[in-house]
């Protein structure tokens, strides 16, 4: 009988101890709670905010607006992905002549009718690059259109050099450059500072920093 007696208090004890550790020890919470934990919640460390795509807007409008200049990456990529006629079966760049000046070499004129071209597509785009949702999720959860009514520009590195694409959901993970309401796309070409949206082409938004070139 003392055995038994022995044999309960032990127990009783052990549960008082797992109760009295449980009351002591909670969940981690902020800082310490798991990223797991966070993204399920729906914050996660890359999320971007209504107020952020706002932000990141008026960033733009800061400029002069007109064209890109000259020789820099950014009206490069205006040429080369919106100097040609946009069909059902894809991108079809031009292939002719350079207007210049020089004529020969892309110059103002050419670049001009590259930002005609992005400005057309960014208010009725033909092809839209799925994104949103957050950053690094499976591409089955992605959305062509988040409702949101902004259409972006966004550049990622491929095979073939840099490449822009459109996207009518926030292009988390890409180096977005350009941002514009897509019923008044004018009001970005208007004001747009070509100098932040150039610095924007070495930046990774919504996601982790990458250096990639």
């Amino acid at each position: 009988m003392r055995s038994n007696g022995l044999l309960v208090s032990a127990v009783l004890c052990v549960g008082i101890f797992t109760l009295t550790h449980l009351a002591f020890v909670g969940p981690a919470t902020g800082a310490n709670a798991p990223k797991v934990a966070r993204a399920a919640r729906g914050g996660g460390e890359y999320d971007i905010s209504d107020a952020d795509i706002q932000n990141f807007y008026n960033s733009l409008l800061t400029g002069a607006g007109g064209d890109p200049p000259k020789g820099t990456v950014l009206s490069e990529l205006v040429v080369k992905f919106f100097h040609g006629d946009f069909t059902p079966q894809g991108f079809k760049r031009y292939s002719g002549l350079w207007k210049g000046p020089p004529p020969g070499n892309i110059g103002k004129k050419d670049i001009a009718v590259g930002v005609a071209g992005l400005k057309a597509q960014m208010a009725n785009p033909m092809f839209v690059t799925k994104g949103g949702v957050g950053y690094g999720v499976d591409e089955t959860q992605k959305v062509e259109d988040d409702g949101k009514g902004w259409v972006w520009l966004a550049a990622e590195m491929s095979p073939g050099g840099l490449a822009v694409e459109l996207f009518k959901s926030v292009p988390y993970g890409k180096r977005a450059i350009l941002v514009a309401k897509q019923n008044n796309v004018d009001e970005l070409f208007q004001k747009v500072n070509w100098d932040t949206a150039l610095g924007n082409i070495e930046k990774t938004f919504g996601g982790p920093q990458i250096k990639q070139r």
